[in-house]
C-alpha cells in the first residue's frame, strides 16, 4: 500500500500521467528514482559543506606576499631654456588630464623674519588678476577647461598649480605662465586676502594639534627659518601691496623656477608650448635666505602651553633629523615607519590597541632644503599624559637599542613598497613626488628606484637609523593643555617653559 499511496503523490505532479496504468512495477521504478535523487542532492549538500569549510580552514593562513613588481614611469623629457627654466615633461595616460605645476624654489625660509607668511600671501594674490585678465577671467577659464588652480607654499618653495583636460594643455601651461609673469597685485584682493587669513589665525590659535606643532618647531629651530609654521596677525598686518610686489619681483624668476607638465600629452609638444610661452620671462639675482644654526639639544626641554580647563593634552615629541636629499633617508624612513609612521607601528599597538590612550597617534618624518625632523604627536586624556610620554620613550629607547626583528622589518617593507605606486597612481600624486625630486634634488631615478633601496635596508642599518632618528634623552616636548590638572604627572621635567597661546612667555599656572 505504502509504494502505491507514494505513486498517487508523484502523479499529482507528474508531467506523463502514466503511473496507474503501469501499476506498482512503474510506482518501484519510481520510488528508487526519488531516493537516487535525494541521495545524490545530500551529498551534493555534504561536498559543498565539507568545501567550504577547508577553505575557510586555509583562508586561516595568511598568503604569502607575491613578488614586487617593477614601477616604471613613462620617459621624460627635460631642457634648460636660456632664461634659466627648467621644464620637465612626463607622460601619463590614465585619464585624459593634465597637471601643470610651475614651482619658484623660495617659500617660508625666504620671508624676512618680520613678514612670516609673505611668500604664502604672494602665491595666493598672483592669481587674483594679470596684465590682460581679472580675477573672475582667470577662474571662469580654468573652470571651461574643466580645471583649478591652487598655490602651495612650503619652507623652501612656492608652487602654482593648474589641472585639466589635456586638450587644453597649451591654454593651462599661458595662463600659469601669465600668473606667474604679470601679476597685477590689486589693492582690493590684497585686503580681502589678509582679512581671510587674520580669521585663519584666529581658528589655528583655538586648534590644541596647531599650537602643539607650533611650539614644538618654534622651539626646536629657534632662529632658523624652518622655525616659522605660519603668519601671525602682526606679521600680516605689517604687509601691503609693496612688501608683496618687492618679494614677487625678487623671487619669482626663471631660473628660480622649474615648470613640470604630467599628463596625457605629447612631451615634445608641450616644451615648445613651454618654450614660446615663458622663453622670455627673465632672469634675476635671487636672493638666498639665510640659514642659522638651529640651537643644540642637551637634555629633554618641555615647553608647556597653558590652556585652561582642557581636558586632553596635545603632545608633540621630536627633534633635528636629516636633510630630505640626504641619501639615509630610506633607512629613517623604515625606522620612523616601524616607530610610529603606519597604523600597525610599534607606538600605535602600544599607546592605542593596548592602553587605548588615545585614538590616532603617529609620528612623522619632514624633511627640508636644509634640515629635518621628526614628530611624534597624539592627543590623550589628562590622566594618562605623563603614562604616555613615558611608553614614547620606552618604545624609542627600545628601538634605539634593539635591531629589528626580521618578520617586523618585511613587513614595514612591504608596506613602504605597497603605499607608493598608491601615491603615485594619479596625476596628483606622482606631479607631487616629481616636484620633489627636483626641488630637493633627488635622484632622479628616485621613483622607479625607490623600492628596491626599501628593501636593500638592512636591520643593523635601521638600528643606527633609529638612533640618529629617535631622540631620547636630548628632546623637545611640546604640549599643549592645563597644567594645574597634570603636573604631578610631569614632575620629572626640570626644563620647564610655561607659554599662552600667543608663544609668549608666562609665569607657572597656579
Amino acid at each position: 500500500m505504502m509504494p502505491r499511496k507514494l505513486s498517487i503523490r508523484r502523479n499529482a505532479t507528474s508531467t506523463t500521467g502514466d503511473t496507474e496504468d503501469t501499476g506498482g512495477k512503474s510506482c518501484t521504478r519510481q520510488n528508487y528514482s526519488s531516493v537516487s535523487s535525494v541521495v545524490v542532492r545530500l551529498v551534493m549538500v555534504v561536498l559543498a559543506l565539507v568545501s567550504f569549510r577547508l577553505s575557510a580552514l586555509a583562508q586561516t593562513e595568511r598568503p604569502a606576499v607575491g613578488p614586487g613588481r617593477p614601477f616604471q614611469l613613462a620617459p621624460r623629457i627635460e631642457r634648460t631654456l636660456p632664461n634659466g627654466l627648467r621644464v620637465i615633461v612626463t607622460r601619463q595616460t590614465a585619464v585624459p588630464k593634465v597637471s601643470v605645476t610651475l614651482t619658484v624654489l623660495s617659500g617660508y625660509s625666504s620671508d624676512p623674519a618680520d613678514l612670516t607668511g609673505l611668500a604664502a600671501l604672494t602665491a595666493d594674490v598672483v592669481q587674483e588678476g594679470t596684465k590682460t585678465r581679472t580675477s573672475k577671467e582667470i577662474r571662469r577659464q580654468v573652470f571651461g577647461m574643466g580645471g583649478s588652480l591652487t598655490a602651495v607654499v612650503s619652507q623652501d618653495y612656492s608652487s602654482l598649480s593648474v589641472r585639466g583636460l589635456s586638450e587644453f594643455a597649451p591654454p593651462l601651461i599661458d595662463l600659469v605662465a601669465d600668473v606667474a609673469m604679470n601679476p597685477t597685485l590689486p589693492a582690493d584682493e590684497i585686503a580681502i586676502l589678509k582679512q581671510q587669513r587674520v580669521q585663519n589665525v584666529m581658528r589655528q590659535k583655538s586648534s590644541p594639534q596647531f599650537v602643539s606643532n607650533r611650539t614644538f618647531r618654534r622651539a626646536l629651530f629657534g632662529d632658523h627659518p624652518y622655525a616659522r609654521t605660519s603668519e601671525t596677525e602682526a606679521t600680516l598686518n605689517a604687509m601691503d601691496r609693496a612688501k608683496i610686489e618687492a618679494f614677487h619681483r625678487a623671487h619669482y624668476r626663471p631660473n628660480n623656477a622649474f615648470l613640470l607638465v604630467v599628463g596625457a600629452v605629447d612631451p615634445a609638444a608641450i616644451m615648445t608650448v613651454a618654450e614660446k610661452t615663458l622663453g622670455g620671462w627673465t632672469r634675476g639675482d635671487i636672493p638666498k635666505p639665510a640659514f642659522p644654526a638651529p640651537p643644540s639639544l642637551s637634555g629633554r626641554k618641555l615647553y608647556f602651553v597653558q590652556r585652561p580647563n582642557s581636558i586632553q593634552s596635545s603632545i608633540s615629541v621630536g627633534n633635528f633629523a636629516i636633510k630630505r636629499g640626504d641619501p639615509r633617508w630610506y633607512e629613517l624612513t623604515l625606522a620612523n615607519s616601524i616607530y610610529g609612521g603606519a597604523f600597525n607601528s610599534r607606538i600605535v599597538r602600544n599607546i592605542r590597541e593596548e592602553k587605548g590612550y588615545t585614538y590616532s597617534p603617529g609620528s612623522a618624518l619632514t624633511g627640508f632644503a636644509d634640515a629635518g625632523f621628526y614628530r611624534f604627536s597624539a592627543d590623550v586624556r589628562n590622566e594618562v599624559t605623563g603614562a604616555t610620554l613615558a611608553e614614547v620613550f620606552k618604545e624609542i629607547e627600545k628601538m634605539r637599542a634593539e635591531a629589528v626583528e626580521t618578520g617586523e622589518l618585511q613587513g614595514a617593507k612591504s608596506y613602504l613598497r605597497g603605499v607608493f605606486p598608491i601615491q603615485t597612481a594619479s596625476q596628483t600624486g606622482l606631479a607631487g613626488t616629481l616636484n620633489n625630486v627636483y626641488i630637493f634634488g633627488l635622484p632622479k631615478d628616485y621613483a622607479e628606484t625607490f623600492g628596491a633601496k626599501i628593501s636593500a635596508v638592512s636591520a643593523d642599518q635601521v638600528k643606527t637609523a633609529a638612533a640618529t632618528l629617535l631622540g631620547s634623552q636630548n628632546s623637545v616636548i611640546a604640549i599643549v593643555g592645563d597644567w594645574t590638572k597634570v603636573k604631578d604627572q610631569l614632575a620629572e621635567f626640570k626644563d620647564v617653559t610655561f607659554l599662552d597661546t600667543d608663544g609668549k612667555a608666562i609665569p607657572p599656572p597656579q
